[in-house]
């Protein structure tokens, strides 16, 4: 099958509009500079009351922390050697240990181990971090800043891995949250809008493509050693089907006693969901696709030729966006919704439901937001987001189409393309607190999102 190249968001030098009034997002400095050892060489050591974010630049061998919008310390690590790269993308930890060995590289000690997927990847301390990518795809920490950093995270806390130095901005938009209203000095819409340009590139395969019969392999290496859950792990979706009319508050939803922050993920409807909506609709219209797993098996490949032929088409018994549209229209189902939202508190799935996607054969891009407590209103919330690089391949399961040549894309003009149900704005507003995000992609829920974890998305 042939696999289009989409588009690569390469982040550009574009220096941010800062807040109106002092910006609380310190200046850069260079690794290795005078400036940067002096305003970062102590770890707080209590867990602050902010939100913690880690951000790794690959290119740079470089992980920044920052406490709400504070950076309060820079390290060298280092991190996947070439054959074992460390992935790019949106993670969290997921586990902490103290101690810790790998039982595929020799019992290797990993103290300090903070885990970020399930497949292998962590950060560790180690007594051998060189100044370039030296590890089997975990990040390696200096000892002391290792031990240091168990202490100052939390469980939950959001690890940004780009090739890149990006850095957090602020943002303000009507499509965000904001429960008690807006704060009245929050920044223009307009200001710190760092751009992505948009150019062909083809995505590893990050499980949103799928293969007839068989339940998706884990494809990331495993350099921690410890065994996946039983089964595939894939979380579907709940019982609510995407395709009818958008309900409303009655639909039984209770809201959760836990005050944790909330996790979100707007991204285009694709991978074994939209296989599982077909196979709903052919099952509805008497084709027999047996179980709407959405896995693409004998019995789906089947009941998709037999649709086919009943509408005189030429049979192919292939899945794609083109045919769950013809599905829709044929079960006399609304408008196809383009996109889903997904919402996950402490690794567990609270509830999903459709979105619209305005011109969704473009790109969304990938962008990670989070609600921090306002500087000088601490019962508001303001934002900040960081836009990663990614790669996008285009398959018969994803909406957009073959582009070529160069565009850009930004975290707010993703945002003013989301159409959201009222309802769902509402459940969000009321569960929003500070250290909640929202992950804005395309490629859907990866292989790497499935039971005890946030939102991972790969972005190599």
């Amino acid at each position: 099958m042939r696999i289009l190249s989409f588009p690569r968001l390469v982040l550009p030098l574009i220096l941010a509009t800062a807040l109106s009034g002092a910006s609380t997002f310190p200046a850069q400095a260079s690794k290795g500079t005078a400036d940067a050892v002096e305003e970062t060489k102590v770890l707080p050591k209590a867990r602050p009351e902010r939100p913690v974010l880690m951000l790794v630049s690959i290119d740079n061998q470089t992980m920044r922390v920052f406490a709400g919008s504070e950076l309060v310390y820079r390290s060298d690590v280092s991190t996947g050697k070439p054959g074992n790269d460390t992935p790019t993308g949106i993670f969290s930890v997921l586990e902490k240990r103290r101690y810790h060995e790998s039982n595929i590289y020799s019992q290797a000690p990993m103290p300090f181990m903070q885990r970020l997927t399930w497949s292998g990847i962590a950060l560790h301390e180690s007594g051998d971090v060189p100044d370039y990518p030296a590890s089997h795809g975990c990040v390696r920490l200096p000892a002391g800043f290792a031990k240091k950093l168990f202490g100052f995270t939390g469980i939950g806390a959001h690890v940004l891995i780009a090739d890149d130095e990006v850095s957090p901005r602020p943002i303000s938009h009507d499509k965000l949250f904001y429960p008690g209203g807006r704060p009245a000095d929050i920044a223009n819409p307009a200001a710190s809008v760092v751009s992505a340009t948009v150019k062909p590139m083809q995505r590893k395969d990050s499980g949103s493509l799928l293969t007839f019969g068989e339940p998706q392999e884990d494809v990331a290496a495993n350099p921690i050693g410890v065994s996946l859950p039983v089964s595939d792990g894939y979380v579907m979706r709940t019982g609510f089907d995407p395709s009818l009319t958008p309900v409303g508050e009655d639909d039984g939803f209770e809201f959760p006693q836990s005050k944790e922050p909330i996790r979100i993920l707007v991204t285009q409807r694709t991978g074994r969901e939209l296989v599982r909506d077909i196979q709903m609709m052919l099952n509805q219209l008497g084709f027999d696709a047996g179980e709407a797993d959405g896995l693409i098996g004998a019995d789906t490949g089947a009941a998709i030729l037999r649709y086919q032929k009943s509408r005189g088409e030429q049979p192919t018994g292939a899945v794609s966006v083109a045919l769950a549209r013809q599905l829709h229209l044929d079960t006399g189902r609304g408008a196809f919704s383009t996109g889903h939202i997904y919402v996950r508190q402490g690794f567990k799935p609270l509830f999903d439901a459709p979105v619209f996607l305005n011109d969704a054969e473009q790109p969304l891009g990938t962008h990670f937001l989070t609600a921090l407590p306002h500087r000088d209103e601490q019962e508001r919330l303001q934002w900040v987001y960081v836009t990663l690089s990614d790669n996008i391949s285009a398959s018969a399961l994803l909406d957009i189409k073959e582009s070529y040549g160069y565009r850009t894309t930004t975290a707010q003009s993703a945002l003013n393309r989301i159409v959201m149900p009222q309802y769902v704005r509402k459940r969000l507003t009321t569960m929003m607190v500070p250290g909640s995000s929202l992950v804005i992609t395309d490629g859907g829920l990866s292989s790497e999102s499935h039971k005890g974890t946030d939102f991972i998305v790969l972005t190599d």
